[in-house]
């Protein structure tokens, strides 16, 4: 029973959390390419696992800080799962995957500046992320508006707090510019792209982007069904904040994604992190372990049944 092995954290939970990142990573790359260009690719499928690890490790640490969380592993499992059904895994660029891990630490980052007391500090470093963040869409400037709750929830109105907020806002981009003296032009390209704005047309989409349009409402549906249960605002408020920070990430890659705002990077990847999350929460919500391990080796033999459909190995 897989959902088991991650109650009780110890070797067997990291043994099968790597075997399910090289799954998901190895099964994606060899349905698009072939076996003997393995090897060749080595370096880029090495690159997807080790970022696929890192957001995992990140993500972990992060919860188990959070005030009121149960911790058991569930995003060990949820993380490469969903990775299966993303859609262009193979063309996922550098920017989006700084983006997925700079937006992931933001998460504590937006959890501490709600309840910590040293809130100039901590709205200077979730200004600085999100401003490191714009660098490479400007689209993601709507992040902004999580400091702007906090200042209104906290009703911080004097001069640090704006300046601490600010700064980030106006030094970040001369600093950047400034690095063209010295970084190659094909880095410093990377810096404030092009932005392509194609909105999404349903006859147009590939068959993985239907799928992962659905698995994006049906989280927006389970976000809803949660922030409605209020009462863990007074019970855990760190929880959700930790909540709204997520659930503010997943509506934006929703409206990001049907908008088909494109840079560098492909226009689905910044709503694998929120998506995971949500997953994760969900088979975690349910109480019966037999009905968890059931949904959870139905869903995870259908999105690789899927896959396989999608790519035309098998047919019905």
């Amino acid at each position: 029973m897989i959902v088991k092995i991650f109650k009780t954290i110890g070797p067997r939970t990291y043994f099968t959390c790597i075997f399910l990142i090289l799954f998901s990573v190895l099964f994606s790359f060899l349905l698009e390419n072939k076996v003997a260009q393995l090897f060749e690719k080595w370096a880029d499928i090495t690159s997807k696992i080790f970022l696929l690890i890192s957001l995992i490790v990140m993500i972990t640490l992060l919860e188990m800080q959070i005030k009121g969380r149960k911790f058991d592993g569930i995003h060990m499992i949820s993380f490469p799962t969903i990775y299966l059904i993303l859609p262009n895994l193979n063309d996922l660029k550098t920017i989006a995957a700084l983006q997925a891990i700079l937006l992931t630490f933001g998460l504590y980052v937006f959890i501490k500046t709600c309840h910590s007391k040293n809130t100039v500090k901590w709205i200077l470093d979730l200004s600085l992320i999100i401003s490191i963040t714009v660098q490479f869409n400007y689209f993601f400037a709507i992040f902004y508006l999580l400091p702007l709750f906090v200042f209104f929830r906290r009703g911080l109105k004097d001069t640090k707090h704006f300046l601490a907020l600010l700064l980030p806002v106006l030094i970040i981009p001369y600093t950047l510019s400034s690095l063209s003296v010295i970084l190659p032009p094909k880095i410093f390209n990377l810096i404030n792209p092009p932005v392509l704005i194609k909105p999404f047309n349903i006859q147009l989409m590939s068959n993985a982007d239907k799928v992962w349009l659905i698995t994006l409402l049906l989280s927006f549906v389970i976000s809803l069904v949660q922030l409605q249960k209020r009462n863990r605002k007074f019970l855990y408020p760190e929880l959700f904040s930790g909540f709204i920070y997520m659930t503010f990430w997943l509506f934006f890659s929703i409206a990001f994604g049907l908008l088909g705002i494109k840079t560098a990077s492909d226009q689905w990847y910044g709503s694998f992190i929120p998506v995971a999350y949500f997953f994760g929460g969900f088979i975690e919500k349910i109480e019966s372990d037999f009905l968890k391990n059931n949904l959870y080796t139905i869903l995870f033999l259908g999105f690789v049944i899927f896959k396989l459909f999608d790519h035309g190995i098998i047919s019905i």
